[in-house]
């Protein structure tokens, strides 16, 4: 949905209130916060992945 400043500044009033549809590509496996133990490939495939949270913890700092 356009905003209305937007849509006045790119000369698409008539657009102002619709909606489009827009198809986007997600990455499955982006969550990088996490240890999955295997990868996801479809999401209606029904299956349950495990995983564990990565803790920061074990992360040495460097101090100069």
């Amino acid at each position: 949905m356009n905003r209305l400043r937007t849509s006045i500044l790119s000369d698409s009033i008539s657009e102002i209130g619709k909606f489009n549809v827009i198809e986007r590509l997600v990455d499955l496996n982006a969550d990088k916060k996490q240890l999955w133990f295997e990868k996801l490939t479809d999401v209606n495939d029904g299956m349950m992945i495990d995983s564990i949270p990565i803790s920061l913890n074990y992360i040495k700092k460097n101090v100069i």
